[in-house]
This record gives structure tokens, sequence and C-alpha cells, in this order.
């Protein structure tokens, strides 16, 4: 069978959304960027009586959201030990409880509209291959339950037993985790949010956001728009716009595979410890593989280009299943695609208004782990905008660490 080089979720999808003929000359909020950050951020403004356009340059979900693993992760993108090392135990758990935060209004959001995104909430495993990792495990997972969050250490034999694979040498199990299929859950949420009066605009280039005296103007290839107030949903791409921004989030590549049905394997979904590899496997039994991106020379970093594959790193997401699984030896790959991640050098995103620039706000750099943070961080965003804050973003999150003035 023939991989096809497109994302299992974009194919196919409904994502091009015209709210209107042509561009409004006016609106409340322009939120640049139709991925689940600024579907969730127009949804969330449109909730609270504002009137949005969402611009997209492509399609809905069509840049990282559509073209991740399928994972929503709880937690801290570091490790937990690391996490409090680096920022303190308070802001930690911060970051924590956002998460939680998200997951819960995602589980809100999908009830109230029938978003049907696949939504399946299981466990998360993180495997250890290596003596340092399991050891690191152990340590992260010690910390944890000192601070009475759900987490349970596996020994060799447990993992073992549970993976019926003798590759690892250790795991930890967190209990809160979710699986969906991202762009439908975009797609569900937009028209949620058309139907709260906000425009979402596909096919629309931003080329230029201008300064004036009260607002901003926001130059497109199909013309010019005047707001009060602007939203920068655009990760990776962010630094386009914002010169300011190059070099402090960067584009990195992954990439990813999905293979036929097949059997259950795993009732649980898993990442390597060492944040080589993640997966999940789905209800209609795919498995959905992501990673290796530590066989391209590049790493992939500073890469913007989606459209292509890495074929070193095809194949070893493809010998990993195929060695690690004996079950999965001669399943077939159907899907294979990348999507283009944006990483910062704390590993935390970027949330809120920018330093220095009244009515400017953002939220990117999520390295890699957007979708446990976008649906929380478009509210915290629409309420700052809104003058109604209710949801409060956690320090290491916060643009201002960056000095980007």
């Amino acid at each position: 069978m023939t991989t096809r080089a497109v994302s299992f979720w974009l194919n196919p999808q409904e994502l091009s959304f015209q709210s209107e003929q042509e561009l409004p000359h006016l609106a409340d909020v322009v939120v640049i960027g139709g991925g689940i950050t600024g579907i969730s951020t127009a949804y969330w403004l449109s909730h609270l009586g504002l009137r949005p356009v969402v611009l997209e340059r492509g399609d809905l979900a069509c840049g990282a959201t559509g073209r991740n693993g399928g994972h929503f992760v709880f937690g801290t993108n570091q490790s937990f030990k690391d996490s409090v090392e680096a920022h303190g135990l308070a802001d930690t758990l911060a970051l924590w409880d956002f998460t939680q935060q998200s997951a819960q209004l995602l589980r809100d959001l999908a009830h109230q509209h029938n978003i049907d995104c696949d939504l399946r909430f299981n466990r998360l495993v993180y495997l250890a291959m290596a003596p340092a990792q399991a050891q690191s495990l152990q340590e992260s997972c010690e910390l944890m339950m000192s601070h009475d969050l759900a987490v349970k250490y596996w020994d060799k034999k447990e993992v073992d037993q549970n993976t019926q694979c003798s590759s690892f040498l250790a795991a930890t199990v967190e209990p809160h985790h979710a699986q969906l299929w991202p762009a439908k859950l975009v797609v569900g949420l937009a028209k949620a949010a058309q139907q709260q009066q906000a425009h979402i605009q596909t096919q629309v280039e931003v080329q230029a956001v201008t300064r004036q005296a009260e607002g901003f103007s926001i130059m497109t290839n199909q013309g010019e728009i005047q707001t009060k107030a602007v939203v920068y949903a655009t990760n990776a791409l962010s630094y386009h716009l914002l010169p300011t921004l190059k070099g402090v989030i960067v584009p990195v590549r992954g990439q990813a595979i999905a293979t036929a049905p097949t059997s259950q394997l795993f009732d649980f979904d898993w990442c390597l410890s060492n944040d080589t590899g993640y997966a999940i496997q789905r209800q209609d039994g795919r498995i959905i593989f992501g990673g290796m991106r530590w066989k391209s020379p590049t790493k992939e970093i500073g890469i913007e280009d989606d459209s292509t594959l890495e074929p070193l790193v095809g194949e070893g997401l493809k010998a990993f299943l195929r060695d690690t699984f004996p079950p999965l030896n001669d399943v077939a790959i159907e899907y294979e695609w990348t999507g283009i991640m944006g990483f910062t050098a704390d590993e935390n995103p970027l949330i809120g208004e920018l330093p220095g620039r009244p009515g400017e706000y953002i939220s990117a750099g999520y390295t890699g782990h957007g979708m446990p943070v976008a649906i929380a961080a478009g509210k915290a965003i629409a309420e700052q905008i809104s003058g109604s804050a209710q949801t409060p973003i956690p320090k290491p999150f916060r643009p201002e660490r960056f000095l980007l003035t």
C-alpha cells in the first residue's frame, strides 16, 4: 500500500470557512491564525460579546494543529522535577492546573456543542529505555507523589507485563490524558464561534500589522481591516509579523505516521521518556506515532516546510514500531506527514499581552504541547481583551520574560 504524504487528521475535512463574501473592514479584534489557538480565542471573544475576525492564510487547522500526534497531555513540558528546579513548586503546580483547566474546557465544549472529535480520556505512560531515563522517571514520580499528584511507577517486571515488550526498563503512569481528532475539534469550535457572531476567513494572508493612533491596520492579500486589538495565534511563524520573536520562537519540524487499523496493543497512550517518540492507538485500531527528529542531521531545527518528508526520520519511526513491538512487524503505514512546531528556550509558550505593545497579544511557542494549553490560553487572552480576566496566566508563560520590547 502506498503511504500518503498527507496528515491523517486533514484527509478529508471541510476546512475552508468564509463567514462573509468579502473581508470585513472593521473588527473588534483580529485573530491571526486558524488553528486551535486562534479558533479558541475567537470562540471566547465572541462568547464575551466581542466581534472577532479570524484570518487564516490557508485552511483551518492546516498548521501544527492538524499535523500533530493527537495527544492532549496534562502537566508541564519539562519533567515535573526539572520544572520545579526551573520555576519553583508554586509555578509548576500553576502550570499543571492550567492544563487541567484546559482539559475541563475541552470536555465541556465538546459536550455543549456536540463536537464529535473522537475525544477519549485515557492514561499516559512515559517509557524509559535507558537506566538514566528510568532513574529520572522515578525521581519525578516520587516528587509528584509527595505533592499529591496522581502518578504511578512501573518497574521492569510491570512495564514488561503492561507493554508485552521487553525493550523498556521502567515507566510512569499518569491517569489524566486525552486523545482526539484535532481538526474536527477546530471545525466544531469554529462553527460554534460563528453562531456567536465571530467571522472566520480562510485563504487570507496577513502581510503587515501597523499601529495607528487608535488601534491597528491589518493589511492582507484581500484588503485592509481596522481593529482595536490583534492576537497572534501563529506559533512557529510568529516572527514573520513580529521580527523581535526571531530566535525566541524557533521553527522545528515534526514527523508522524499512521498505521492501518490493527489489533488493540495498548490500553494507554505513551511517550518515550527522552521525548523522541509519542503514540496513541485510536479506537479504530490505527496507531499514530511521531517523533524521531534526532535521526535527521539538522534535528529538523529551523525548518518551516511541512510539505515534504525527511526519509531518515520516516524510516526511524517505522523501524521503531517494527523492532520494538513484534505484532507490528508487518503492519502497513498508510499516512506520513510533517508539521511545524514552535520551540522556546525554556520549553514554555508565550501567552498574554506583548510587553510595550498595548493591544497586541500572543499565544505561541508551545514546544510541541499546544493542544493542552491553547483552549485555556484563548480564554485567558479573550478575558484580558474584554477586561473580564478570570483565567490567570502562569508566570512561566508570560511574554515579558523574554524582554521583547
